[in-house]
């Protein structure tokens, strides 16, 4: 018998791994296509694909000192499934994106082929221990390059290489007085001091996602209102969310983290492997009584535009790496929480998906979006993607139908704030 291939773990696995406290980790995606993919070309696109990513046949191992994964051979259809649709699609979707991965025992991947008469829906999960939203869109791109090889010749496909996962590779770069600047800066680790009082009854056994569409016409005028304001479409929907925060809490002071894609800081990102790279920003402002989004917008820009100019985001992952080389898992895992604060309310935004890369053999892509994990109650988030011009929000939980009504409100709260000052 063949003795299976460990593979270890660095530190971004075991702190998603940790996250998993308060959701499971996973990030989500829908692909709706106007046409039907060749599910069996798509089968071995994932197969060939663990040559560059064998993380997606391991299974993850906690151990006391030094978590690892351990790769299996699992087969096609534990990657793939054909689901026909024989009841209300949007259900089945629905269903079929709140299914989880047991990352101990099954593919870090899962695909569900949603096959209508002459069309099909692609529900993807991954484990988010694999990779961040930036690494799930190369992913995607990347399976997509292979489809298409295998497409239009079955023996030819692209050669892939299993490059860099560590985070040391943002570091490699840097003098020891440069990494120790950064690690005494006054970045608090995206701690929330306020407390937010969002009630929700909760309900593990149900996952809900929400979503709402902000239209290619009205993320033109969006662009055009950051523009003449000097901020970026991003920071109007942070703006936005935060505006709903304060009239719904009560609460003055609003803080969010903000994702930011680390990649940024990586000398050569061509040799970056599909991986987690992301901190946040931390947007904390002060919103007073009847204060025009104008107001708030200069506020949150300026607070984003200071964090830009430096590197002290990099502080929680030098921090990470320390903490995760040095001690024994079992130590970590009980500090980590005492160091690292997970956001009871939080956002993240997962960017543009690329309509000419997210293409299957020509097959047309009617709509596309990425969403992160379903919080378990009180953590709530609101995800952000884009897709040919069209954003989508969106927020999953555990919940029960008064939380669905509950999330339903806060999204079109949200929308209001950015449609209005369209109107402007």
């Amino acid at each position: 018998m063949n003795k299976l291939k460990k593979i270890k773990a660095v530190p971004f696995d075991k702190m998603q791994y940790l996250y998993g406290t308060v959701h499971e980790p996973l990030i989500h995606c829908l692909i709706e296509l106007k046409g039907c993919i060749d599910d069996k070309i798509l089968e071995r696109a994932v197969k060939v694909s663990i040559e560059a990513i064998p993380l997606l046949d391991s299974c993850f191992v906690e151990t006391k000192f030094k978590p690892y994964w351990i790769k299996k051979n699992f087969t096609s259809k534990d990657f793939v499934k054909v689901i026909k649709s024989e009841e209300n699609v949007e259900c089945l979707i629905q269903k079929l994106l709140g299914y989880t991965i047991d990352i101990s025992h099954e593919p870090q991947i899962k695909i569900y082929i949603v096959r209508e008469l002459n069309k099909d829906s692609l529900c993807i999960i991954i484990n988010h221990m694999i990779c961040d939203g930036a690494g799930f869109k190369h992913y995607l791109y990347m399976l997509c390059n292979i489809y298409n090889s295998l497409k239009g010749n079955p023996d030819n496909f692209p050669q892939l290489e299993f490059n860099q996962r560590s985070a040391k590779q943002l570091f490699s770069g840097l003098s020891l007085y440069q990494k120790l600047k950064i690690l005494f800066s006054k970045h608090d680790l995206s701690k929330q001091k306020v407390k937010y009082n969002i009630s929700f009854e909760g309900d593990n056994k149900n996952p809900l996602f929400i979503t709402t569409e902000i239209s290619n016409e009205e993320i033109a005028r969006l662009k055009l209102y950051a523009k003449n304001h000097d901020a970026t479409l991003n920071d109007i929907i942070l703006t936005a969310y935060a505006r709903v925060l304060n009239k719904e809490t009560g609460n003055e002071e609003i803080i969010l983290p903000c994702p930011v894609d680390l990649r940024k800081y990586v000398r050569d990102n061509t040799k970056t492997g599909i991986c987690n790279l992301t901190s946040n920003f931390i947007c904390d402002v002060i919103i007073n009584k009847n204060e025009l989004f104008a107001e708030t917008l200069n506020k949150v820009s300026s607070q984003m535009k200071i964090q830009k100019s430096d590197d002290s985001c990099l502080k929680s992952i030098i921090t990470l790496e320390f903490a995760f080389t040095i001690l024994p898992f079992f130590i970590v895992k009980k500090l980590f929480f005492k160091v690292f604060t997970i956001p009871v309310v939080s956002y993240t935004n997962l960017g543009i998906i690329d309509n000419r890369s997210l293409s299957f053999d020509g097959i047309e892509t009617a709509d596309a979006y990425m969403t992160g994990a379903v919080k378990y109650n009180p953590y709530f988030q609101i995800a952000v993607s884009t897709y040919n011009g069209k954003c989508t929000l969106s927020c999953n939980m555990y919940g029960t139908d008064n939380d669905k009504k509950r999330m339903e409100q806060l999204l079109s709260d949200v929308k209001k704030e950015l449609i209005e000052i369209n109107q402007i």
